[in-house]
């Protein structure tokens, strides 16, 4: 019997080829949207699954008074570390991590070798971190699993890559590695597997957190907030009690200022920073947990479309295939085997889009790649189970909703069918119609969704940042000893500066798009109960303002013809709230204070966006102290790569043993907006896929449909109807579901760009051409679908349609 339902299964489908074409068609890509929204979702939530008892670990962070809690900084002070440690017995074990570019302007090993080669590598993501770290962090040790140790100073741990890249083949175990900031050698103790991608925590070396100097005291400076501290509970430990423990434990320590200055500290589990921790210096742009949660229903939403179009489909076929359910019946067939016989249809064109879909997903896998930005495997070890299981999950989906048309064809009474009167309800009129509608709406929506986010990204892009970071390379400053700083410095800014490719250059302790962690006091006076800001403090040279192109308002920019060491300069934000109702002119040339210190305010300049335009503007100071950490290079438009040669030989005459680190600020700036490029380009690959899924659906409908309608067509035809009343009779019915659609999808659609747009500080207006664009790209869709196949209706011979009548 079953070999009977399927032989006669592939019959029907090849007697129906456009029908089964199209139901294959749509399932098949909603299947490879699926299978990506998945594994993209997947590897979001992911993100430090790979920690070892991961519901145990947490990171602490601070809120100030007044603050929410999704507010705050997510770094804190040394000295928490060893207090806690001692004084709470439920934390098993505590780490503080650090990163390198807090206190290094560069990082970079090098390793030499008994032969006389000397190898050196920069670092890009190295940090200092306890011993604790390797017992918190779970990682998988190629070298030393019980060897590596943080526990005593000078030792490091590096990653298999950059084992490979200092070491070759050779043991890492006991090699020493050169530090030339320090002028210390380091010791490797263990060699860890590189991590995976979905960890917010990224490093490529750990070295030890007593490396660091001990004149620094960090045990006891509560005055250096820049510390990310991890803590591993025990069985016993209850974090919702452990907050308000870590707070008591530093009433009355000499230094632990932060009840008084209402801070307090609060714990959240490592998995769940990626997704829904946005608090000030992070070690990483973090992920979205609504958009996550946004693609999910999408990927949904793209499934149930695919349904839509099987049950719209297969329920107009109804009236065809009566007579064949009629004689089934005859010949004794029952109710059980005609819906199997249905269902056994279904199966085929699901396995057959199965196929299509895997092997789509196979080949186009570095296409998907690029556009998720993931790795992307679906037949690998780890992967293979969870893909079948999505596709168990289709396959059921599928013959769910396949069982609604297989139940109408059982239903169909004989008498009726064999006298050829069958015919489909109102209700399943109306079913059809609803479904259209839904897929319209879904449509409509995701087309709003991708016009809004590019709307929005172009927004961000063509904003004014109060500056110019175009054409402006970006190389880090080198560690150098006091004594040599300065005429190493000079020697490179010349270098540079007399190349004929370089319009100019600038140092300073920050670059644009760098989240500022160096905060300042300036007020009024010296008294305790005058006039303060608390702002971003950033030292620059007599170059940078003008290199960047930052409008002067009042007063001047630094400049070497006088002495602007004891001289400041306030943005546009700072200077209205330090000087209150004052006129800001008069101010010029007068002193106010900087911390403790005199300082002159030689000028006021316009805002600028420091970090992207999803945050506020907020209040700069500019000394012209010598922090150097970057040099900025502002490049002519011609013949760049050569330019960039010749800087690249100057570092090398200047900084002969260190690493020419460079990149372009504009890149590097528009590196914040990297997770909403990314949401845009996943939200209008798939919108498009949902709507070649749903124009697919229409075409199958429509053309069905208008084949009903044909011998009405042509009779109106021979009645004196022309071409104009024939379309219109045809294509009213879509156009009013378009506007039912259309009504529904507003108030959704606005929901959703209200709540996402509320992310950024600066951003669109919603307007009426927002909502006004989608609805006329479906329409025009709809039209061009359905609008062939009634063209080519009403053109048709009357004749060839009534002949047989």
């Amino acid at each position: 019997m079953v070999r009977n339902n399927i032989l006669i299964a592939i019959r029907h489908l090849k007697r129906n080829k456009v029908f089964s074409l199209i139901n294959m068609l749509g399932l098949s890509l909603s299947m490879v949207a699926c299978l990506l929204i998945f594994k993209y979702v997947s590897f979001e939530k992911g993100y430090d699954s790979h920690i070892e008892n991961a519901e145990s670990v947490f990171r602490i962070y601070r809120i100030a008074e007044g603050e929410a809690p999704n507010d705050g900084v997510a770094s804190v002070f040394p000295p928490m570390a060893p207090v806690i440690k001692s004084s709470i017995p439920e934390v098993e074990n505590i780490a503080r991590v650090i990163g390198s570019d807090k206190i290094f302007q560069s990082f970079a090993f090098s390793y030499y070798a008994p032969t006389g080669d000397i190898k050196t590598f920069n670092i890009p993501r190295p940090y200092f971190a306890d011993d604790d770290a390797l017992k918190i962090f779970t990682m998988n040790w190629e070298e030393g699993a019980n060897t590596a140790s943080l526990e005593n100073p000078y030792e490091v741990v590096i990653s298999a890559s950059y084992k490979e890249r200092f070491f070759g083949k050779e043991s890492a175990i006991g090699k020493l590695l050169r530090f030339k900031n320090m002028e210390q050698d380091f010791k490797v103790t263990g060699v860890f597997e590189d991590l995976t991608e979905n960890t917010h925590f990224k490093y490529d070396v750990l070295v030890s957190f007593k490396s660091l100097p001990s004149e620094w005291d960090l045990d006891n400076n509560y005055g250096w907030g820049n510390f990310f501290t991890y803590l591993k509970l025990n069985s016993s430990g209850d974090p919702n009690l452990l907050e308000d423990k870590i707070n008591r434990a530093f009433v009355g320590i000499e230094g632990a200022w932060f009840k008084d200055e209402g801070v307090t500290f609060k714990l959240q589990k490592t998995q769940d920073i990626h997704l829904t921790s946005h608090h000030s210096f992070e070690m990483e742009v973090n992920g979205n947990k609504s958009t996550v949660g946004f693609l999910s229903i999408v990927g949904l939403f793209i499934m149930v479309i695919a349904w839509v179009n099987y049950v719209n489909l297969s329920t107009t076929k109804l009236i065809d295939r009566s007579k064949e359910v009629g004689i089934r019946k005859v010949l004794g067939g029952v109710k059980s085997q005609l819906i199997g016989q249905f269902l056994i249809e279904g199966l085929i064109i699901n396995f057959l889009a199965m196929l299509l879909a895997l092997t789509l997903l196979q080949f186009s896998s570095v296409f998907f790649e690029n556009l998720l930005g993931i790795p992307i495997d679906f037949f690998g070890a780890n992967s293979l189970k969870q893909t079948l299981v999505l596709l168990v999950l289709f396959t059921l989906g599928s013959l769910f909703f396949a069982l609604y048309p297989a139940w109408l064809f059982s239903i169909q009474k004989v008498i009726v069918v064999l006298k050829g009167k069958a015919k489909t309800s109102n209700s399943g009129l109306a079913l059809r119609k609803s479904l259209t509608v839904f897929q319209n709406v879904v449509a409509l929506v995701l087309i709003l969704g991708t016009m809004a986010v590019q709307s929005q990204l172009n927004f961000m892009q063509n904003q004014s940042l109060g500056m110019d970071i175009d054409q402006t390379l970006i190389v880090k400053k080198p560690f150098m000893d006091e004594a040599n700083r300065e005429r190493t410095k000079s020697a490179f800014v010349n270098d540079v500066k007399n190349m004929s490719g370089v319009q100019s250059i600038a140092a300073s302790s920050e670059i644009p798009g760098y989240e500022i962690s160096r905060m300042r006091f300036v007020a009024l006076g010296p008294a305790e109960d005058d006039k303060a800001l608390y702002a971003k403090d950033i030292s620059v040279d007599e170059s940078f303002i003008s290199l960047y192109d930052i409008q002067v308002l009042y007063g001047r920019s630094f400049s070497n013809d006088f002495d602007d060491d004891q001289s400041i300069i306030l943005s546009l934000s700072a200077a209205k709230d330090l000087l209150q109702g004052e006129e800001l002119a008069d101010w010029i040339g007068k002193t106010i204070y900087y911390e403790t210190d005199p300082y002159t305010l030689v000028g006021i300049v316009d805002d600028i966006s420091q970090e992207s335009l999803k945050s506020n503007i907020e209040p700069h100071i500019y000394t012209h102290h010598d922090r150097v950490i970057y040099y900025s290079i502002k490049l002519g438009s011609e013949d760049m790569q050569n330019t960039m040669g010749q800087i690249e030989q100057a570092f090398d005459r200047n900084y002969s043993n260190s690493y020419f680190e460079y990149f372009f600020l504009d890149d590097y700036f528009n590196r914040q907006y990297k997770s909403d490029r990314l949401f845009g380009s996943i939200v209008s690959f798939f919108s498009i896929l949902a709507i070649v899924i749903t124009v697919l659906g229409l075409f199958g409908l429509s053309l069905y449909n208008i084949n009903r309608r044909s011998k009405e067509v042509s009779v109106r035809k021979v009645l004196g109807a022309s071409i104009r009343q024939l379309v219109l009779l045809l294509t009213k019915e879509y156009a009013w579901l378009i506007l039912l659609a259309s009504f529904i999808s507003i108030p959704i659609g606005y929901i959703f760009l209200h709540k996402w747009l509320a992310n950024f500080a600066n951003h669109i207006n919603i307007g009426a051409t927002l909502f006004l664009v989608p609805m006329l790209i479906v329409f025009v869709l709809t039209l061009v679908t359905v609008g062939y196949q009634v063209l080519k209706t009403a053109n048709t011979n009357p004749s060839d349609s009534l002949r047989y009548e």
